[in-house]
């Protein structure tokens, strides 16, 4: 796939107002932060075009947009067949905000469609707060018509950090493990990556050999993942503009669960390299190849994830008795243990926010994905199940991506959940998949 920045010609601007501008404070406004808030009545009637061929992409384009922010917490979308005004008439002259307050819509996003020169596509939108009747932004984008999706994602996160303050989550994408039977009743595993709402889904290797644990580059799209395509497990980088795969990771044992540091200069994994033999973690900086060892343990220390600022690593040890989670300075030092409670902890992953720490969470035979604040405190779990794994944050620290297999059942899925734990909901992939990991924003 070639990348986004090389094709995608984003001309953005700030729109004259139809009205005056709007007030510093607009009544329309979610406080993500404000526990039990009511979901913000959004109103999303389709973008007009000239065309009919316009006229489809501005009803495609409205579709996927309606589709993230009926899947996000914050929002509520008002029923289209409630709305007064036709995409043409709010083209021609506007929202008449009288009629919008009378079916309870709090803010209303209207657009164009234009088709323009060399197979590209112009799309507009302006986004209205209807108490005050004052437009809270535009914006226009020109992108190749094989990128109106991510254009449609782009403007979804264009609304929500408006009508949030914080950025969105949607012009992202997911890694993870497509597993499909193949010849024999063996289990194929293939590193596949989609769009967070399952569209674009695109398999990067063939199953031919075992893959497990990828993740992205917080930077770049690039994705690291283990791979025993020599027969070993190594650690291998690869670029998905180009497909190009490189070894970085070509150690004696065990090399597994690796991650980036915030800037994407370094990994964390876990490699079974000493004398010891036992799992360790270690960090590898990716521009002179330098290997560095940070724990020192009899028994296993795993699953290494780096606090926002990059200054400290949470990881899993059985240091003391039994799996739990410490925290470590990023240089190894400073070792703490971060959860006491009844239970057996796995998979930590740090929130980009920096507030929270998700991980997995075994208790008397039921897993749990749940979240803990870094001082060890307000510990609270957000699911259940038969088994659920591998949880990894949208790039807003908002929602969650994690698998779980169903009891009695070899099935395995995606789901996401609110950090609320709210909106748990089933990815759809065309295939059993596992070990997610959410992509940063994609501009």
């Amino acid at each position: 796939m070639p990348r986004l920045h090389t094709i995608l010609s984003l001309c953005l601007f700030a729109f004259v107002a139809l009205l005056a501008a709007a007030p510093a404070h607009a009544k329309v406004h979610i406080d993500l932060s404000a526990p039990g808030a009511s979901p913000l009545p959004l109103a999303l009637p389709e973008f007009s075009g000239a065309t009919k061929q316009e006229a489809q992409y501005g009803s495609d384009i409205v579709g996927v947009i309606r589709g993230d922010f009926s899947h996000s917490t914050p929002f509520k979308v008002v029923n289209p067949s409630a709305y007064l005004q036709t995409p043409q008439q709010l083209a021609e002259s506007g929202p008449k905000f009288d009629d919008w307050r009378s079916i309870n819509a709090d803010a209303v996003l209207t657009g164009t469609v234009k088709m323009v020169e060399d197979n590209q596509i112009q799309v507009e939108f302006r986004l209205f707060d209807t108490q005050t009747e004052q437009q809270l932004v535009g914006r226009r984008y020109t992108v190749d018509v094989r990128f109106w999706r991510h254009i449609a994602h782009r403007i979804a996160d264009d609304v929500y950090q408006e009508l949030t303050g914080e950025s969105g989550y949607f012009a992202t994408r997911i890694v993870h493990i497509g597993e499909t039977t193949g010849a024999g009743g063996h289990t194929l595993k293939r590193l596949c990556v989609m769009d967070q709402d399952g569209a674009n889904y695109q398999c990067l290797t063939d199953g031919t050999s075992l893959v497990l644990t990828p993740h992205f580059n917080p930077n770049l799209q690039k994705i690291i993942y283990m791979s025993y395509a020599s027969g070993m497990p190594r650690l291998y980088l690869l670029d998905m503009p180009t497909g190009q795969q490189t070894i970085i990771g070509d150690f004696q044992g065990l090399n597994s669960t690796p991650r980036f540091s915030p800037d994407g200069s370094k990994i964390a994994m876990t490699l079974t390299q000493g004398h010891e033999g036992n799992p360790e973690i270690y960090e590898m900086d990716l521009g002179s190849r330098r290997l560095k060892r940070l724990t020192y343990w009899r028994g296993i220390d795993t699953s290494p994830s780096y606090s926002p600022d990059g200054q400290h690593i949470v990881f899993n040890s059985d240091r003391g008795g039994q799996p739990a989670l410490y925290i470590m300075d990023d240089d190894g030092s400073n070792v703490r243990r971060l959860t006491y409670n009844e239970g057996r902890y796995y998979s930590p992953a740090w929130s980009p926010r920096g507030d929270l720490i998700a991980f997995v969470k075994e208790r008397a035979g039921v897993f749990h994905i749940g979240v803990i604040d870094p001082k060890g405190n307000e510990e609270r779990l957000l699911t259940d199940g038969y088994l659920d794994d591998s949880p990894s944050w949208s790039p807003n620290g908002r929602v969650l991506v994690f698998s779980r297999q169903k009891s009695h059942s070899d099935t395995t899925r995606l789901y996401s959940i609110d950090l609320t734990g709210y909106n748990l909901r089933e990815l759809p992939t065309p295939t059993d998949a596992s070990d997610p990991a959410w992509s940063p924003l994609i501009h």
